[in-house]
């Protein structure tokens, strides 16, 4: 049995002109047949194999998927009945045949939205269709490149305080940690330097492993501009300073990309205008500088994922703080549900705080108590995923505007790797002692002009307080590999790191 994905358009073109061609000559042919009162059995030619044209010839019989948050040694399926579109690929588990006799010949394509089968000679085959999780492939690269097994739990939910070893790890295991993202189940890198070693080499610099995103992708943010770096705090874990926006007087200021602001010509633009997604914000021209010249991430594009995303959630929550109830255009007083999450209607922190990784979560009109939480993230709002899911440029997910694959990190990241968010936290491992940005907006403030975006102080805090044309806070760029990336070594230690072969 052999087994085929589509990544050529060439490919794509003749697998569904063949389809095309094949469904017009089988009603051209039935209805000739059905005057004729016989029915016609003979192949046809589809691009480089056969397929015969009365349909009730070739079954699909079942499908499956592996779990991909199974902790089995073993692969366990469960039945589907439509075709992923993503974080899987076809299994070599999958086969067809004819009166229960594979047909080794037979190749089955799938492209990421459709399954064929070429080469095909009999009438009455039957195939079985099984797609493997690439999440847990990617969880396997790492295991085998390090020799060792990962003890995996469920994400705390709610969080209630920074990462604690003596409570969450005392047994000091490799953890990670399960929780659902907008493609399926995410494992996240969540402790302290001694309990997570999620240190890689890619591209001559040095990162760290956020997490394993639910499509397969591995998420990473930026440690050091060499290669072999053990840095851990200081300047050398940013790429440099900069304001997330250098304007502060609207909205629209909150976006990683902006639109359009007020003016006395237009003192009321709608939301949709005043988060249009227009203009690179400050730090994104940052991070895009860095890319194509001081970083010189060109040569390794082919290595990075642009469709995963980065969450800049821009959704609008009410009676997060006292009267800022606006409606996020213009200068109205507003709150957004990044800070909903981690900050109740009183104002103070919360001592129960709810992060999730799934851009575009349905949220409460007005934000719950410090002691009511919330029920689920379940609900994804099909609008704010396609505004605020920052992906690059001709990508069918999000907004398609991102000119490079790199964006930031976002506060639900922050609290889930281990921090907890107005806390001094220096016992987690994204603290580095330097001040940088996330993606995450606050809110509008309007009696001062006060646009705010959610940062890490020196102390480890994620914070508020500072406007967005700050300019002491770092940046330190967030990418996604691509999920069919091997590693070529390293055991994810500091002074071991994974090494992602680039064939250099």
């Amino acid at each position: 049995m052999k087994l085929k994905g589509l990544s050529k358009e060439k490919d794509k073109k003749l697998f569904i002109c063949g389809f095309i061609v094949c469904a017009i000559l089988f009603i051209v042919i039935n209805y000739i047949t059905s005057l004729a009162r016989y029915r016609n059995t003979e192949s046809i030619e589809l691009a480089s194999g056969n397929i015969n044209y009365n349909k009730a010839d070739l079954n699909i019989i079942a499908m499956y998927q592996e779990k991909d948050n199974s902790t089995k040694e073993e692969k366990e399926y469960v039945s589907i009945s439509k075709i992923p579109t993503t974080g899987y690929k076809l299994s070599e588990d999958s086969y067809c045949e004819v009166g229960k006799q594979r047909v080794e010949e037979a190749e089955i394509i799938y492209d990421g939205q459709y399954i064929g089968v070429n080469k095909l000679s009999e009438k009455g085959t039957k195939c079985y269709i099984y797609f493997d999780s690439l999440v847990k492939e990617m969880l396997g690269k790492l295991e085998t490149s390090k020799g060792s097994k990962y003890s995996i739990d469920a994400m705390p939910n709610p969080i209630t305080g920074m990462y604690d070893e003596t409570t969450e790890n005392p047994e000091g295991k490799e953890k990670l940690y399960t929780t659902e993202d907008n493609y399926g189940t995410s494992y996240v890198f969540r402790g302290n330097n001694d309990d997570v070693n999620n240190w890689v080499t890619f591209a001559n610099h040095t990162w760290r492993i956020i997490r394993i995103n639910g499509d397969g992708t591995l998420r990473m943010i930026y440690q050091c501009a060499e290669p072999n770096c053990t840095t851990t705090e200081g300047a050398e874990t940013q790429i440099g300073r900069s304001a997330y926006n250098s304007e502060n007087n609207d909205n629209t200021y909150v976006g990683y990309y902006y639109g359009t602001a007020h003016t006395d010509e237009k003192p009321n633009p709608s939301y949709d205008e005043t988060h249009s997604n227009s203009t690179p914000s400050t730090v994104a021209k940052t991070i895009e500088t860095w890319y194509t010249d001081t970083g010189k991430m060109n040569d390794y594009t082919d290595y990075l994922d642009g469709n995963t995303g980065w969450c800049n959630d821009r959704t609008v929550v009410k009676n997060v703080w006292p009267d800022y109830n606006g409606n996020g255009t213009g200068q109205t007083a507003t709150s957004y549900a990044p800070s909903s999450r981690l900050i109740p209607t009183n104002q103070g922190w919360r001592t129960k705080q709810y992060p999730t990784l799934k851009c575009g979560a349905k949220m409460p009109e007005t934000s719950p108590s410090n002691d009511t939480g919330f029920s689920s993230f379940d609900e994804i709002d099909p609008i704010a995923l396609k505004r605020d899911l920052y992906t690059i440029e001709g990508s069918n997910r999000g907004n398609a505007k991102l000119s490079v694959p790199a964006a930031l990190i976002t506060s639900d990241e922050y609290v889930m790797a281990g921090g907890f968010a107005g806390a001094v936290s220096t016992n987690y491992w994204l603290y580095t002692n330097q001040t940088y940005w996330t993606i995450s907006p606050i809110y509008y403030l309007a009696n001062n002009d006060t646009v705010q975006v959610f940062f890490v102080r020196a102390d480890g805090a994620l914070f508020g307080g500072w406007s967005v044309n700050w300019t002491t806070p770092g940046a330190r760029p967030v990418i996604n590999l691509k999920s069919n990336i091997e590693f070529s070594g390293g055991t994810g230690k500091s002074d071991n790191p994974f090494i992602v072969n680039t064939g250099n």
